[in-house]
């Protein structure tokens, strides 16, 4: 079908299942804002900074070792000098913030895929990478459905085969296949009729036999 390989991995009396790789299938992945990425072992924050032009950033998540203390709003770390203490604001104790600035189009690595991975697309809310590789599909078939084969309609009819198995067949004259269905059945139900009225004239036939040996009373 288009060239394309297919394995089927069973066959059963009422369906079947097949399998196909596609070797360059799309993959992607979503970071919402605010979202935390893992870049080389060190985490960072996803920062959109212009979405109309496809532009964020991905800042360092920077953690303190020591105490620290709110005061006016401000973050103050509290830092021990011999006896006494010193408060130290957070953004001047922590070294400087590592911040990687990408855009649609740009390559992006980032732990735990190791798949060259580029930026998709950007929005306010949210950040889409995306990266090829091989992909396994399944098809199933079921007898009497019809199932869509890169872009062709197939009914499935499952027979059995010269040793008894069964053996999958697909057309695509639909029609015909609901006719030869619709004759079948007919046929089915005459048989079943015909198949009543011998039960029935044998059932007589033995009935009239075993009255002919009883005994007169007369």
């Amino acid at each position: 079908m288009s060239g394309t390989e297919y394995t089927f991995s069973e066959v059963s009396a009422q369906s079947a299942t097949a399998t196909w790789e596609n070797e360059s299938a799309r993959y992607t992945a979503t970071w919402s804002a605010n979202d935390s990425v893992a870049v080389s072992g060190q985490n960072y924050t996803v920062r959109v900074t212009n979405a109309s032009v496809g532009a964020f950033e991905l800042r360092e998540v920077q953690s303190v070792d020591r105490p620290t203390v709110e005061r006016n709003g401000t973050t103050y770390v509290i830092v021990p000098e011999g006896e006494t203490q010193t408060l130290v604001p957070r953004e001047e104790y922590l070294p400087e913030q590592d911040v990687l600035a990408f855009s649609v189009g740009d390559a992006v690595t980032y732990d735990g895929n190791d798949n060259e991975t580029a930026v998709a697309s950007v929005s306010e809310s949210a950040v889409t990478v995306e990266w090829f590789a091989p992909r396994t599909n399944e098809l199933e078939f079921g007898s009497g459905e019809t199932t869509e084969v890169q872009d062709t309609e197939y009914t499935a009819y499952i027979e059995s085969g010269s040793s008894g198995e069964p053996v999958l067949e697909l057309t695509t004259d639909h029609e015909d296949y609901a006719s030869d269905v619709e004759a079948q059945e007919y046929f089915a139900e005459r048989m079943d009729g015909l198949r009543g009225v011998t039960i029935f004239s044998g059932a007589a036939a033995v009935l009239l036999v075993m009255f002919s040996f009883l005994p007169s009373r007369y």
